[in-house]
């Protein structure tokens, strides 16, 4: 089988608090998939920008690697930097300029962060000799952005593809336990910007009210770029009449957290309608899945389609707490219905939702990996990263939104390739 080399995070320099969980989480998956199927796998868990670029180099320059699959967006960037010639698989791991729309910073640099995202995935599409994405959705998103480049318009012998790869069931052992009688609804994970916290505080308050035996186990927390949802979240539960039923753990380490998977009755998770939401994909509800917990969750993600259609939990409208509240009760006074849910979910997860089906067209690829003509007819949306437009038009952005004197800080930083925050 052939030696791949996966660029991407693998937990060992950063942790979920960062904000580079669905990073790591999409990483072991791809990973366990290829591992599966017999290839010899490599993980490199890069730097951002020039310093992950020279790892990469360092990596490639002591081994030998058939082709590359690089996941989104600063590990895959780090690979287009260092040049190499080798076929390369990114997967766009994520709408990140819809996840952008949603910041509520006042600092002045939203329209570089926006910036900055548009030229790196610019960088990508132009780059990548095959694609996949977390959802069918954003597949033909990434599809009709490659179009627009003028991307695979002339096809050769090796044609370029976008391949969905929804998040998989894990094959993991796991053991259920009910150790006081209490029904766990648990929800775990980050606290994101396109999570609706209130929703989700609501709904667990009103099933408290009408039954006492309902507990709330909440796992993870802040992250950097949305530190308020969990904030606001804390603030509401220290002022609620059932404060001592809301168990907040905050970030936990994995073993931690399989035993608050083993306790779990329920899972829950809310989203607010935005374009992340729609596009994007929920890698904590396939941790649950494949353990047997039933899971209520608000309509919009393309998970929220397969719960529904093949019976995983109960799905309920967006913004409406009652009725996630309702469904709690309902689950909670009846366990023959959630064992039939977990069985659905085994079943599911045996098939369609398996890693086998899933990860197959990345199989094919990596069995035969070639590289496309980079011929595009059309042009990036954007400048290309540090080029003279492109600080052009981050001085604008920042003159008008922070100051002259900030902007010609900020753009003298890049000209002179000073170590920069990361634009989160």
């Amino acid at each position: 089988m052939n030696n791949v080399l996966l660029v991407g995070n693998d937990g060992s320099r950063t942790s979920a608090s960062t904000g580079t969980g669905a990073c790591t989480a999409r990483t072991i998956r791809f990973r366990n998939a290829l591992v599966s199927r017999g290839f010899s796998v490599s993980v490199c868990s890069p730097g951002e920008g020039r310093s992950g670029a020279r790892e990469v180099t360092g990596i490639l320059a002591e081994h030998q690697f058939d082709c590359i699959v690089a996941i989104s967006p600063f590990p895959a960037e780090a690979v287009v930097m260092a040049d190499t010639k080798l076929p390369m698989w990114i997967d766009m791991n994520g709408t990140h300029p819809a996840e952008l729309q949603l910041e509520s910073r006042d600092d002045g640099r939203s329209g570089e962060r926006m910036l900055r995202m548009l030229s790196l995935e610019n960088m990508l599409l132009a780059r990548g000799d095959a694609f996949s994405a977390p959802s069918r959705r954003q597949s033909y998103a990434v599809y009709g952005e490659l179009l627009l480049l003028g991307r695979g318009l002339r096809s050769d012998n090796c044609r370029l593809t976008v391949s969905p790869i929804p998040h998989c069931s894990n094959e993991v052992d796991y053991v259920r336990s009910d150790p006081d009688g209490f029904f766990r609804i648990i929800s775990t994970g980050s606290f994101n910007l396109w999570f609706d916290e209130i929703m989700l505080f609501k709904a667990l308050e009103s099933a408290m009210d009408r039954n006492g035996s309902i507990i709330a186990e909440i796992t993870g927390g802040r992250i950097p770029f949305s530190p308020e949802k969990y904030d606001n979240f804390r603030e509401m539960v220290a002022a609620s009449k059932f404060k001592d039923r809301f168990l907040l753990h905050g970030w936990v380490s994995t073993e931690e957290l399989a035993g608050v998977y083993s306790r779990a009755s329920i899972a829950a998770y809310t989203d607010i309608p935005c374009a992340e939401t729609l596009l994007g994909a929920r890698t904590r509800v396939l941790d649950w899945v494949s353990r047997g917990i039933p899971v209520v969750c608000t309509d919009g993600a393309e998970i929220s389609e397969d719960i529904s259609r093949h019976n995983l939990g109960v799905v309920v409208p967006p913004g409406d707490s009652a009725a996630m509240a309702e469904a709690f009760l309902a689950l909670a006074a009846d366990n023959s219905v959630r064992q039939r849910i977990s069985q659905n979910q085994k079943k599911w997860s045996n098939s369609e939702g398996s890693i086998s089906q899933v990860f197959e067209p990345l199989f094919e690829w990596c069995e035969n990996p070639c590289a496309v003509r980079k011929e595009q007819y059309g042009k990036p949306t954007v400048p290309v990263m540090n080029s003279p437009v492109y600080l052009s038009r981050i001085y604008r952005e920042l003159a008008g939104s922070a100051g002259f004197i900030y902007a010609l800080k900020r753009v003298f930083r890049k000209v002179l390739r000073l170590p920069d925050r990361r634009v989160e």
